[in-house]
Order: C-alpha cells, then sequence, then structure tokens
C-alpha cells in the first residue's frame, strides 16, 4: 500500500494518495472524503488497471483550508492543480456524489484536461434537480436520530431493515460520523464544503460538455434521485446511464462501476 504524501499545488499543500499502475484516473471523492479514515477506491479493481490518485477535498483530512468563502469552482481549481502537480495533461475522472459534482465544475473548466469522465451517486444541479441538502442533518442534536435522517435518504430500503440491522447501521454511521468530525480540521472543513456544495449548478452547461461519460446511479438513492442522475445523462452529448441496485454508496458496494469503467476506458488486459 502506498502512503498518502503532502504536496504543493499552485494554491494549497494537498493531501494525495497514488497507487498503481496503467492510464492516469483522479478519484474525487465525496463531501466526508479523508484519506486517513477510508479510502475504497484503493480496495477496488481499478489501481490494477489505472494509475489512481486521489486527494482530501480542501478542509478535509490533511488538505489545507484557505480563507474566505469556497465555491464548487475552487473544488474544480484543485482538482486541476493536483493534475498539474501530477504532470497528466490529461486523466480519466471518477466523481462520486460530491466528487461528481465537482468533476462537472471541472469539465466546464478544463474540457482538454479529461479524457473520460464517470459521475456516480450525482446530480446536475439548477432545473435538472439537485442532490438532498445533507447540512440540514447537522441541526439534528440527536446522534442517533441524525444517523437515522441519514441513513434513510441514502438508501430508501433502510425502513424496511429489521430492528436489529437498523441499529447497526445506525451504531456504524455514529462511529463514522465521530472518527470523520474528530479527524484533523474536518469540524471547520466540512460546513464550509457544504455550503459550497449547495450552490453546485451545472445544469445549463451539460448540453456543451462533449466529453464520453457514464453516469451511475443508485435505485435505491433518495440522496441523489435516479431520475435527476438520468436527466443529466440525456442532457449531454456522450453520455451512458447506468442504473445499479443499491443506494447512494453505489460506487464501490459491488464491482459493476469498476469492471464498466476498466471494459470502456483500460487499455490492459489481464488474464
Amino acid at each position: 500500500m502506498t502512503r498518502p504524501r503532502r504536496i504543493t499545488t499552485t494554491d494549497l499543500t494537498v493531501n494525495l494518495r497514488v497507487e498503481g499502475t496503467g492510464p492516469p484516473l483522479l478519484f474525487l471523492g465525496g463531501s466526508n472524503f479523508d484519506l486517513s479514515i477510508k479510502a475504497p477506491v484503493f480496495d477496488s479493481r481499478l489501481p490494477e488497471y489505472f494509475t489512481v490518485a486521489a486527494a482530501d477535498p480542501r478542509g478535509l483530512g490533511l488538505t489545507d483550508a484557505s480563507d474566505g468563502d469556497w465555491t464548487m469552482i475552487d473544488y474544480a481549481q484543485d482538482a486541476l492543480h493536483v493534475l498539474d502537480a501530477l504532470d497528466w495533461d490529461d486523466a480519466y475522472i471518477l466523481g462520486e456524489s460530491f466528487g461528481a459534482m465537482t468533476a462537472l465544475h471541472l469539465a466546464k473548466l478544463a474540457p482538454t484536461r479529461i479524457k473520460g469522465m464517470a459521475l456516480a451517486a450525482g446530480t446536475p444541479g439548477g432545473l435538472g434537480g439537485s442532490s438532498y441538502a445533507i447540512e440540514t442533518f447537522r441541526h439534528i442534536i440527536d446522534a442517533s436520530d441524525r444517523a437515522r435522517a441519514a441513513l434513510s435518504i441514502m438508501d430508501t430500503r433502510f425502513s424496511a431493515v429489521d430492528p436489529t440491522g437498523q441499529a447497526a447501521k445506525i451504531k456504524a454511521r455514529i462511529l463514522f460520523e465521530t472518527a470523520f468530525l474528530t479527524s484533523h480540521s474536518n469540524a471547520a472543513g466540512y460546513p464550509r464544503l457544504l455550503a459550497a456544495r449547495a450552490s453546485h449548478d451545472c445544469w445549463a452547461a451539460l448540453p456543451d460538455m462533449d466529453i464520453p461519460t457514464h453516469v451511475f446511479a443508485g435505485e435505491y438513492d433518495g440522496q441523489a434521485p435516479k431520475q435527476y442522475a438520468q436527466a443529466m445523462a440525456d442532457a449531454m452529448p456522450d453520455a451512458i446511464f447506468h442504473l445499479i441496485a443499491a443506494g447512494h454508496n453505489l460506487c464501490f458496494a459491488s464491482d459493476t462501476l469498476s469492471d464498466t469503467l476498466i471494459t470502456s476506458w483500460s487499455t490492459t488486459t489481464k488474464g
């Protein structure tokens, strides 16, 4: 396993992990992505076929937090600066949830730097439909109630889970939230990230994003509803829509997404 390292980009010192061999692939994680807690992209099959890079978003993990208000353009610019720091002229981009939003803004900012794009559990924003306002969960004081609310939105099957199963999932969610909010400066950076997320809107730009794109949606995802993901794919000139029998955490819940990207993007054949 390759350990993360801090690198200096144009604007920030960024915590970055790179692993694997093959064509370059930049993974953009969700709103609570922190390399020190979990990074399932590196446990997937993708590093067998790609050189995968992933960084803590600004204000999370060991990546710096700049002054002032942040916007989605700032996160897209950060991604572009990571590509520059790695000397990657172009790369495949895989964005998950918040990372899918960032990928869309990167596609607006520097389309020639993207060889192909995959958007998982994301929405276009604006008239195309926005993801659930997860910043509202922060106002739920009781940890169990907060976890239950989040889990119910992330997977609409949650209410049908037996009480013992629900209790286990709620406990795991509380443990994760605690680990995340006590990691580094996440407690301060997370609300600022959510404020940027709330203004996400790339709907009008989609018809001009002539980039080969895979759009992945979860059948049971209430956070990034499948109809919004479908609308996003339909609005793009070269997008394929994939519906997966999963909730919001569809990216690495199975090998479906990884296998699709390996087949579509990889030039390596393994026996």
